[in-house]
């Protein structure tokens, strides 16, 4: 069904926020699993965002919130799955990307594995922007995204720096939806959520001339898996290990990586990279 799907359009990389309180399906290929983070009324939420499917063509979509690891087995999905989830646009979330999911309705569709089939995806929302272009509109008080596609014409370090562990407001939080019942049905009992063993920030220089660098977080899930399975080794073999992992291979030039990157909503400055994507690849 969703070889059906345009794809042949530039899509909309910026748009004006939709209005409404009924839900809608929307058709999406998810490409971005942030870290869980804290949050005051369901514990722990993960900030998913992917490439929604338009007649225009592809646009980006933010799904929030998403307290993945309190979802039933069969609801949760992973990056690079195409899904059919109803959605209403977040009304408390003036980001015109933002809707708020009905996560009882998630179907997974399909996976897009390995990397070619997902550029005819990705491919269209990709250079629309700069991150100086961004942040520079931002300024000037014009439309801009919350969500893009980056490409970086240097990626000149990624450093890895001891995570400084919850601050109390985060630990309250946390600790105080521990164990009580979802929305959707009664959660499974849970282990209260850890932070990340590192902080992680690129470094990187984008396409527009003059650009004087950009230094960002990395909140991608996958940082804080790879930290995990890393917990036996000492800090020195780990940050090796990540390093090469996020930088040497993921942002090596013949790759062609490009940044998935997204704002806060209290911060509309504060943009963060939210994932890395293979532009080129022989599969």
């Amino acid at each position: 069904m969703f070889d059906l799907l345009p794809l042949d359009g530039d899509g909309r990389s910026c748009y004006p926020k939709e209005n409404g309180n009924r839900w809608e399906t929307a058709e999406v290929l998810v490409v971005v699993k942030a870290a869980p983070q804290p949050s005051a009324s369901y514990g722990d939420t993960v900030c998913v965002a992917g490439i929604r499917m338009r007649e225009s063509g592809p646009e980006w979509i933010r799904l929030y919130p998403i307290p993945f690891r309190s979802m039933e087995e069969y609801l949760q999905f992973t990056k690079y799955d195409l899904i059919r989830v109803q959605v209403m646009p977040a009304s408390k979330d003036p980001r015109s990307e933002s809707y708020i999911p009905n996560r009882s309705t998630i179907q997974t569709v399909s996976h897009l594995d390995p990397w070619k089939p997902r550029h005819r995806f990705v491919s269209p929302l990709a250079s629309q922007w700069t991150m100086c272009g961004i942040l520079q509109a931002q300024r000037e008080g014009r439309e801009y995204p919350s969500l893009a596609v980056i490409r970086p014409r240097d990626v000149r370090d990624f450093k890895l720096t001891p995570h400084p562990g919850w601050t109390a407001e985060q630990a309250q939080k946390l600790n105080k939806n521990l164990g009580q019942g979802d929305l959707f049905g009664d959660a499974p009992k849970l282990q209260l959520l850890q932070p990340p063993r590192f902080d992680g920030k690129y470094h990187y220089f984008c396409e527009e001339g003059g650009c004087k660098g950009h230094t960002q977080g990395l909140l991608d899930w996958e940082l804080v898996a790879l930290e995990r399975r890393l917990k036996d080794r000492d800090d020195v073999t780990a940050i090796s290990e990540i390093r090469d992992r996020f930088f040497t291979q993921m942002c090596a030039p013949e790759r062609g990586p490009l940044f998935f990157v997204g704002n806060q909503l209290k911060h509309p400055l504060a943009f963060s990279v939210i994932g890395v994507y293979r532009s080129q690849s022989r599969n």
